[in-house]
């Protein structure tokens, strides 16, 4: 090699080692790899809730914006007294000077509230950060301290550093801002917390605070938002760490999370951390429910009463405040600002007229009421999600807080004496005490405090019995329906009570036995499985109706493995309820099982007095009839497709939407849609299902209309979907008319009746 080329190789690889930012990833890469070859916060730190945490007074706080009009700032205040609290957390950027922000922070500070004030310089600065932008950063520093240095609580510096899309920063560049920070900041006193990583993201820590260690400035307050769980459940192990693979082996839960973040930050000489912003999405909750907002409260009362328990977070600010669409309070706007609220949440965008105080704000206020000061005595949080807590209140008061993970349900008398039950005042998520008896634990959490202690000695293993008694879902979070489950020797299923039903002789009633024994009014279907018709037992005037689903042969089996139909209908009719799509409401499902399997299993459900089926209509309309009980073509048409395709929408494929399926209500002149038989149907959790999907669903409803008609409803189904209209539907649909003329030769020749079948 020519010496010059020698040269040129070495100077270069001198100059790279010799770079400070190269160094600076070199480090970060030694700390990361020793963290990850120990394996400490992957197998140390435990999963499970432990007791004996006292919950601090000031453990709860709240994210704050401004707003234009000043009238605002009051109401602030006002909310910020109503809530009980008296820790807030504020972004400040350069602009906020002399403007909304610092009227507002003004306020707050005059009003004795403990400020988190977080400093976070413009965006392109951060981008960049040159000498410039340094400097720039300098003065800000030190106007802020010679303002408001001995008037907050804390000082922030910057924002989710991991997230450059947001903050701008990179973590070289942010660990440069840091350093200034502590020059101009520090030697006046002032406590100083960081670096605010995103999520769930040890290593990024790691790289961040190790590099804090080796300048000398570790922060007084460790800052993470752990702010991942707001698209899961409050309980849930996370699967995005190291892919669905590895989530029951890690088993990253909020707690195992807040505790590996705290080992983290004990490591590198900080040993207080907060959690500075939390929140569930109205708009990410939206999709895959329609109560989002019952949802948000449900989230945030299960996150709080975990992170408080956890022994690893000293605070947690809920945030934002005022927001149309995270919002404890939603301001009425409409779209998201540029860099996300969780970075940045600069202002608050509606009109002090168009504010709403969602239920979400009073179940925060309930929950900063009945915890602060609390000491936790007993959490035991079981495999399959039901999660018991025990509190010594500051009143002296003993206060247990139960729920299940969504869709659950734990019959109250599995742990409570109905005498226990009856000397405890019951209060719900808002605050308001429950007059009736309550009957069971699902996912909305329920406070029972009483005045006296009472014994309740729950291990982990105690809680696993008691979880592994009923099986299937009850959705708790449907509205005035209040779930019992039932087991008695080999039978087991669940029962929903409507307000004013005692749910348990509702129970007993409905019961396979007395079912059977109930004269029939009709029998809709008598082959594999049967279907009829029988008067309510608890109520002469109302007709219900019963699905024997007959295990035989391989189902047996099967049902080993899989939830039976009984179950599965149950399911899948209130997921679609909850969904917003109509089906028949159920009232109770019954499995009974052998050591061979699942041998019988009934659903019951209200009966639906249709006007008629679409078979018989398209069938009407198939033969050139123009309407159909006294309803146009174009109407009931429209109608099924507008129904259908908001199916899809809700992620809901039917997979046997036959027209018979599909039961016609009248009322007012409106057409109202039922889908009936739905123990097939497949009802996705997030994802959207594709335009195949559909296309294979519908293509059985529309089977018994000519072309024309099929053509409009292929029109009416796409102007739903909002989408261009595609000619290829008529491949597969005429797939599907040759498929079923095959199937009726078939039939008929197996029969011996082979003719031609038009």
């Amino acid at each position: 090699m020519p010496m010059v080329h020698f040269n040129y190789i070495y100077n270069l690889g001198l100059a790279l080692i010799l770079n400070p930012r190269i160094q600076y990833y070199l480090r970060s890469a030694k700390n990361i790899s020793h963290s990850i070859f120990t394996s400490r916060f992957l197998a140390v730190h435990s999963p499970k809730i432990q007791p004996g945490v006292t919950v601090e007074n000031d453990f709860f706080g709240i994210n704050i914006a401004p707003a234009a009009d000043p009238q605002v700032d009051d109401f602030i205040i006002e909310r910020l007294q109503e809530l009980g609290l008296q820790h807030v957390r504020m972004n400040f950027t350069y602009d906020s000077l002399d403007g909304h922000a610092e009227r507002l922070l003004q306020k707050v500070i005059a009003a004795d509230f403990k400020v988190l004030l977080d400093l976070i310089p413009p965006f392109e600065d951060a981008k960049t950060f040159t000498m410039a932008a340094q400097q720039r950063w300098i003065d800000f520093l030190n106007t802020i301290a010679e303002k408001y240095g001995d008037k907050v609580m804390c000082i922030e510096i910057g924002s989710t550093p991991n997230r450059g899309r947001w903050s701008g920063f990179e973590p070289a560049d942010y660990l440069i801002a840091w350093r200034i920070a502590n020059e101009q900041l520090k030697p006046l006193g002032i406590t100083l917390a960081g670096p605010n990583v995103s999520d769930f993201e040890p290593l990024c820590s790691i790289q961040l605070l190790s590099e804090m260690q080796l300048q000398g400035n570790v922060p007084d307050i460790y800052t993470n938002n752990l702010f991942v769980e707001r698209v899961i459940e409050p309980e849930a192990f996370d699967h995005r760490v190291l892919g669905r693979a590895m989530t029951n082996v890690l088993k990253l839960n909020l707690v195992k999370k807040a505790r590996v973040l705290k080992a983290i930050g004990h490591d590198y000489g900080v040993d207080n951390i907060i959690c500075t912003y939390k929140c569930w999405s109205s708009k990410r909750l939206r999709r895959w429910t329609v109560a989002p907002e019952r949802k948000k409260l449900d989230y945030l009362i299960r996150y709080l009463v975990i992170a408080a328990t956890t022994g690893a977070l000293g605070k947690v600010y809920w945030g934002p405040l005022i927001c149309s669409r995270d919002g404890l309070i939603n301001d009425g706007s409409t779209g998201y600002p540029v860099i996300d609220n969780v970075t940045f949440y600069k202002q608050i965008r509606g009109d002090l007229s168009d504010f709403e105080i969602r239920e979400a704000f009073y179940a925060y206020a309930n929950i900063i009421k009945l915890l602060s000061g609390a000491t936790c005595t007993q959490a035991v949080n079981a495999d399959k999600g039901f999660h018991h807590f025990i509190f010594d209140t500051k009143e002296g008061k003993q206060l247990h807080i139960a729920w299940t993970t969504d869709r659950g349900c734990i019959n109250a008398d599995l742990l409570y004496t109905k005498a226990q039950l009856e000397q405890c005042q019951v209060i719900d998520a808002l605050g308001e005490v429950i007059e009736e008896e309550i009957l069971s634990f699902t996912e909305r959490p329920v406070f029972l405090q009483f005045e006296q202690a009472v014994s309740l000695k729950l291990s982990a293993q105690q809680m696993a019995e008691i979880e592994s008694h009923p099986e299937g879902a009850v959705f708790g979070m449907m509205d005035k329906i209040r779930f019992v489950t039932w087991a008695e020797g080999n039978w087991r299923g669940a029962v929903a009570a409507k307000p004013g039903e005692d749910a348990k002789a509702k129970a007993q009633a409905l019961l396979p036995e007395k079912l059977l024994s109930a004269t029939q009014l009709s029998v809709h279907r008598d082959q594999r499985n049967k279907v009829w018709s029988i008067q309510n037992p608890l109520d002469k005037d109302d007709t219900v109706v019963v699905k024997e689903n007959r295990a035989r042969g391989i189902k047996k089996f099967t049902y080993r493995f899989k939830a039976s139909k009984g179950q599965r209908h149950w399911d899948n009719a209130w997921e679609m309820l909850r969904r917003g799509v109509k089906s028949p409401v159920p009232i109770a499902y019954y499995e009974q099982t052998e050591d061979s399997g699942i041998t019988h299993n009934y659903y019951v459900c209200e009966y639906v007095d249709a006007a008629f089926s679409v078979r018989q209509a398209f069938t009407a309309f198939g033969e050139g009839e123009e309407s159909f009980k006294g309803f146009s073509k174009e109407k009931i048409i429209k109608a099924v497709a507008k129904y259908s395709c908001n199916m899809h929408d809700e992620k809901i494929i039917h997979h046997d939407l036959t027209g018979g399926n599909l039961l016609v209500t009248t009322e007012n002149d409106e057409i109202n849609i039922t889908a009936i038989d739905i123990g097939r149907a497949t009802i996705y959790p997030k994802q959207h299902v594709t335009e195949q999907q559909r296309l294979l669903d519908i293509m059985r409803c529309c089977y018994k209309l000519n072309w024309p008609n099929r053509e409009l409803f292929m029109d009416y189904y796409y102007e739903a979907y909002g989408r261009k209209f595609a000619k290829r539907w008529k491949t597969s649909l005429s797939y599907y008319d040759w498929k079923l003329r095959t199937k009726k030769k078939l039939k008929r020749l197996l029969k011996g009746k082979w003719r031609k079948v038009k």
